[in-house]
């Protein structure tokens, strides 16, 4: 059995409130508030950065579910969500914690936040900025070449037909009909027409 708490609650099957093939959630042991509940990847990894985006995408999809149902069944002001990655998450098992809050219930998530010169926050910003071009772009793998099994022409040939195919489709003009004259007097102002 391994050492990771995380992975003991998956198999052991340790207050488990709900499970499917990504992921379990479950009460902790110790929870922090009435309504906390926590998100844990079946896969071990440590750090966020490590998961498919697909099962990334499904454990938040869990933790704003979650959340909702805290407000729904528990009355909550309002939650908490999160995410535990990296080296500061304990045993290194990457899982969302999903907290109910009610006002007045002495839970402080206050810290002291540190001074960065206008200089540090400039380039902080900078860093992250570049990395923010591609979110909604998806990785692609590269493609290794095998010249024994198709020639240097054969794969130039389809690059240009994958351009072909890329191109947009031409959008047609939009025909008009000619219609009768003596249909172009409104339907309404016919019938008016014909009162007395």
């Amino acid at each position: 059995m391994t050492d990771c708490k995380y992975c003991q609650i998956i198999e052991k099957k340790t207050n488990i409130i709900y499970e499917d093939e990504k992921i379990i959630v479950a009460v902790p042991e110790k929870p922090v508030t009435k309504g906390h509940v926590q998100v844990i990847t079946k896969k071990h990894h440590k750090k966020l950065q490590e998961m498919d985006d697909k099962d990334t995408e499904h454990a938040f999809y869990a933790a704003s579910f979650a959340a909702s149902s805290l407000f729904e069944n528990l009355e909550a002001h309002g939650t908490n969500i999160i995410a535990n990655t990296g080296g500061f998450n304990e045993k290194g098992h990457f899982h969302i914690d999903v907290i109910a809050r009610k006002s007045g219930d002495d839970l402080n998530f206050l810290w002291k936040p540190n001074k960065l010169t206008d200089e540090e926050m400039k380039q902080a910003q900078d860093k992250i900025k570049d990395k923010c071009d591609l979110i909604g772009v998806e990785k692609k793998e590269k493609q290794v070449l095998d010249l024994d099994k198709k020639s240097v022409e054969e794969v130039k040939g389809e690059k240009e037909k994958k351009k072909e195919d890329d191109k947009p489709v031409q959008k047609y003009e939009k025909q008009t009909k000619e219609v009768p004259e003596e249909d172009t007097e409104s339907y309404l102002v016919k019938q008016l027409r014909r009162m007395p």
